[in-house]
């Protein structure tokens, strides 16, 4: 994995922990994620016509239609779920799950072979992120949740890692949000919770700016590795849900963080 992919990642991981610790740390969830949606699909729109970025989708088209509708059913469950569920629980469990259904669908999708030590890496994160979740109390109604959007991320994981290579990654994430956020505007508008205008705005920049340099790092490398390593923002997930939001600090969190640091040594050197 070269150096540029590796630093795409990190920054990535910080910003996507971000967003998400916004998005739970506010009422109404739906409503908010549906507006940092908007709100990151109009920037990246804007950035488009400012740069002059051409606007070619003849080829793209199925793969974006593929990727709005699995980002619509994305934000909808990560809502869902931070509706009950603690941020250092969901957003583990999600991503663990995520990274494992990436492996498999990118290898039968497009063939991606990976090294032993890269395998290695990817099931020690997988199974590492998903601990801390496996250590809190679940509703069925968060299980369920959690579990469709860990499948959505591998679906549309899958999907970008190739649409993002026929056109402008620019142009992608702002066809990809703004489709989501039209198929999410009936289900938000119904939701009576007040929206906070300001972070949800400010967590919709971070959430493009974040799953862009997703998308760069995603032309030059396999899925499964690019999202694994992303996860290292997992490692702090914990802490910062103690911090910020007063959630309870689970056990072992430090064998956990060590144990990702690892898994992402094997797949840098894979």
């Amino acid at each position: 994995m070269s150096s540029i992919v590796i630093g795409l990642v990190v920054v990535s991981a910080g910003l996507h922990l971000s967003w998400n610790l916004l998005v739970r740390r506010y009422p109404g969830n739906l409503k908010f994620v549906w507006w940092l949606t908007l709100t990151g699909g109009i920037a990246a729109a804007a950035s488009v016509l400012i740069l002059r970025i051409p606007i070619e989708l003849d080829r793209v088209w199925p793969w974006l239609l593929g990727t709005i509708a699995a980002h619509a059913i994305y934000f909808t469950g990560l809502a869902r779920s931070y509706d009950g569920g603690d941020l250092g629980a969901v957003y583990p469990a999600t991503r663990g799950g995520g990274i494992l259904g990436t492996t498999v669908l990118a290898w039968i999708a497009w063939d991606q072979h990976l090294s032993v030590l890269t395998l290695a890496g990817i099931c020690m994160i997988a199974v590492l992120v998903a601990l801390p979740a496996m250590q809190a109390h679940w509703t069925v109604r968060t299980t369920l949740w959690t579990v469709v959007v860990a499948v959505t991320v591998a679906v549309y994981s899958t999907i970008d890692n190739h649409g993002a290579r026929l056109i402008s990654p620019v142009v992608y994430i702002a066809c990809q949000f703004l489709g989501a956020a039209l198929v999410l505007t009936p289900s938000a508008l119904r939701e009576k919770s007040p929206l906070r205008w300001g972070p949800a705005t400010g967590a919709g920049v971070m959430s493009v700016v974040s799953y862009l340099l997703i998308l760069y790092a995603y032309r030059q490398a396999s899925a499964a590795p690019v999202l694994a390593l992303r996860q290292i923002g997992i490692a702090a997930a914990p802490l910062v849900g103690w911090l910020v939001l007063r959630e309870p600090l689970r056990r072992h969190a430090l064998w956990i963080s060590l144990g990702i640091a690892v898994g992402s040594a094997l797949l840098i050197i894979g």
